[in-house]
């Protein structure tokens, strides 16, 4: 319910609320964009978003319940410098059937948590397949990643489908 304080919501994720998520993500994205130089060189080489971790498991099984949503921002690799990569960026998701989380004290809904990587795109590759890739890859992040589903917000064309 709106408002309701609790460790993890089980509210069930549709497909407008990943709408919503797509949405409140390219807006963080922008704004991040504009207020930090390294992540501003990747503003047009966006790949690919996806929800992660247990907000996507709990899209997948309804069970896990949501303490925060996930979302990972793949950028096409290019620029001298990667996109940085140990950065996490949290936003308020505003109030919603979802609730809050009681250690997310001043947010007034559940927490966005937006993280991002520069990955190599091979020329006859979807971004799907860069993806996978990458999960399957030796990176601490991609090992933690591959543990769970991942489901794609963006680009349209796949939006909702499973990537892991």
């Amino acid at each position: 319910m709106i408002g309701d304080v609790t460790e993890r919501s089980y509210e069930p994720l549709t497909s407008a609320d990943l709408s919503m998520l797509a949405s409140a993500a390219m807006r963080e994205l922008c704004a991040i964009f504009d207020r930090a130089a390294v992540a501003g060189l990747h503003r047009h080489r966006l790949i690919l978003l996806a929800l992660a971790q247990g907000s996507a498991l709990h899209y997948l099984d309804g069970a896990n319940g949501i303490k925060d949503f996930d979302v990972w921002a793949f950028f096409e690799a290019g620029p001298a410098k990667p996109f940085p990569h140990r950065r996490r960026w949290c936003s308020d998701l505003g109030p919603s059937r979802f609730g809050r989380h009681p250690a997310d004290a001043g947010y007034s809904g559940r927490r966005l948590d937006l993280m991002g990587r520069s990955i190599e795109v091979a020329s006859d590759e979807t971004a799907e397949d860069a993806v996978r890739r990458w999960l399957a890859s030796r990176a601490r992040s991609a090992i933690a990643l591959r543990c769970k589903p991942m489901f794609c917000l963006f680009p349209e064309r796949s939006f909702g489908k499973r990537i892991n």
